[in-house]
């Protein structure tokens, strides 16, 4: 592996100066206890998850400066376990002529033993009013570009950008051209997945590149396509084969779906192709030993055709929750999302000094066709204590002290009568029993600030509601999600000081939220649904070690 130099920018020195001198003013308290959260200021997506010389990586978009939006560098924390997590000092800063935000990418080991990272450089120039009027002097140009470390320091490739208009079809604008998913296939060659706005209808599309040397690019085919039922433009594709099975990520923006099985705003969609046997690099199976097939225009034409016809799903139909990042290791994928809605970019709470956390890591898997996921097990190396409890709810609200915490991992398993799913025919209309089941849980609770979870065993129908979780801005407040009916329901979790993640039915579906402005007393659960049993594990939970800058 070629030496790299320790040479930085000025734009760099200063961000690292930065951070060193705030640092240290914000205290382990006023951080979550097991969510990451920025070394400062904004954090948005998770960038570069991977592993590298023995310890995970992962960076982040990141602006030390301020808990606002603004010219993006990256963050970058490292790990042993993916538990507990080393800070460490900005590893890039907008600070070549092509870039003015270092955007979202990923990293892999490279053939040398070099950390490759594959990232978008954003230009953007603001219109000069005062020489046009029209405005159509401003310049916004993505283009992808390159860079090597050593796990410590990361030098730009000096001919960035590898992949700009020159590879990019013309149907496709530069404006939006961004977030490349790299891997090297087991072909030996460089393959990414990026996304573009089609010029025709401002719709997002995910395209495929290749390369044999990850600086010369072609581009080989439009993988999916956005007909206008998915948002607008796409964003952070990931693209991964998982038992054998190729998903494409893709998070939309502005997608317009009241169904209870999506969500609208900004959010995450899989979309999960058939079965295909154990993948020859991103090939099939079938192609193994067929030379004369193994071509870049079969590979593209190929997942082209798998992608088109792959099933969508929701990733995660919660409030906060975008942009995620998966990786592999000893056979399990492992995903990280920004656990934020980006239309709540300007909602950071008075007097914040960081914006933004991580989920805690998720194992995703198949659980039939459905895409699953659940925290990774390491958790339980964070955990303190255990109750375990055998509830019989009553019509009336109850809270049970042994239960009460900020930092938990908590499991439910609930039990209705069979009698709360009788249906009565009436005309071609399905009638409820007189006797409807819900179950109510509050958590997070002090007086009246609570998080709301019901669950109607009659509808199927699981409710959250934190409008009354004590925030100033204008949020998103009620996802209602279709689970259906059965006689039971699992949930499971995860409660930190200022987020929630919820596990629904061993992770078939998932709800995730952030709580800023809950005050710290805010630990009470209590239960309600008269006629119901619940059986209850709860493991309080440490805080992760954090190392400092």
């Amino acid at each position: 592996m070629k030496q790299i130099s320790n040479e930085i920018s000025k734009k760099l020195s200063l961000a690292r100066s930065f951070e060193k001198a705030h640092f240290s003013e914000i205290q382990r308290q006023e951080r979550p206890g097991f969510h990451l959260s920025p070394a400062l200021g904004w954090l948005n997506d998770p960038n570069g998850f991977s592993f590298y010389k023995g310890e995970y990586h992962l960076f982040y978009q990141y602006n030390p400066y301020s808990t606002r939006w603004d010219a993006m560098h990256w963050g970058h924390w490292t790990s042993k376990d993916l538990i507990h997590w080393e800070y460490h000092e900005a590893s890039f800063a907008p600070d070549e002529d092509y870039e003015t935000g270092v955007f979202s990418g990923t990293a892999i080991t490279d053939k040398d033993g070099s950390h490759l990272i594959m990232y978008t450089a954003d230009y953007n120039k603001a219109p000069d009013y005062s020489a046009d009027l029209s405005g159509k002097n401003g310049v916004r140009r993505e283009t992808q570009c390159i860079a090597r470390g050593d796990g410590s320091q990361y030098q730009k490739y000096e001919g960035n950008p590898v992949i700009s208009e020159k590879e990019l079809p013309e149907e496709f604008t530069m404006e939006d051209f961004r977030d490349p998913k790299l891997w090297i296939g087991k072909d030996g060659k460089y393959y990414a997945v990026t996304v573009a706005r089609k010029k025709s209808d401002n719709l997002g599309a995910a395209l495929l590149f290749s390369s044999e040397n990850a600086v010369e690019w072609q581009y080989l085919d439009t993988i999916r396509e956005n007909d206008g039922s998915f948002g607008g433009m796409w964003e952070c594709p990931d693209f991964f084969f998982l038992e054998g099975r190729p998903v494409l990520s893709l998070s939309v923006m502005n997608m317009k779906n009241t169904s209870p099985l999506f969500r609208n705003g900004n959010c995450t969609v899989v979309f999960v192709g058939d079965t295909i046997g154990k993948e020859k690099g991103i090939l099939p199976e079938s192609q193994k030993g067929k030379e004369e097939n193994r071509t870049e225009e079969f590979l593209g034409n190929w997942i082209q055709q798998t992608m088109k016809q792959a099933k969508p799903q929701a990733l995660d139909l919660g409030f906060d929750f975008y942009a995620p990042q998966s990786m592999e290791r000893d056979g399990r994928r492992i995903m990280v999302g920004w656990m934020q809605a980006p239309e709540g970019g300007s909602n950071a709470p008075e007097n914040a000094k960081w914006y933004g956390q991580m989920s805690f890591p998720r194992e995703i898997f198949f659980n039939g066709d459905r895409l699953c996921q659940r925290p990774i097990p390491e958790i339980q190396k964070l955990y303190k204590d255990t109750v375990e409890l055998e509830i019989s709810c009553e019509k009336e609200e109850k809270s049970y002290a042994e239960l009460e915490d900020k930092l938990l991992d908590l499991s439910l398993r609930i039990s209705a009568s069979k009698d709360c799913l009788k249906y009565q025919e009436c005309s071609e209309q399905k009638v409820v029993s007189e006797r409807q089941e819900v179950f109510q849980m509050k958590f997070a609770k002090q007086g009246e600030n609570y998080v709301l979870c019901t669950y109607d065993f009659a509808s199927g129908i699981l409710t959250v509601d934190r409008s009354h979780a004590g925030r100033s801005a204008s949020i998103c407040e009620v996802r209602r999600i279709y689970v259906g009916s059965s006689e039971e329901l699992s949930l499971r979790l995860l409660l930190d000081r200022f987020s929630f993640e919820l596990f629904i039915n061993d992770g078939e579906q998932a709800l995730s939220g952030t709580l800023y402005e809950l005050p710290a007393e805010a630990k009470e659960i209590s239960f309600q649904g008269e006629g119901l049993r619940l059986l209850v594990e709860k493991h309080s939970l440490r805080e992760i070690e954090l190392g400092a800058l």
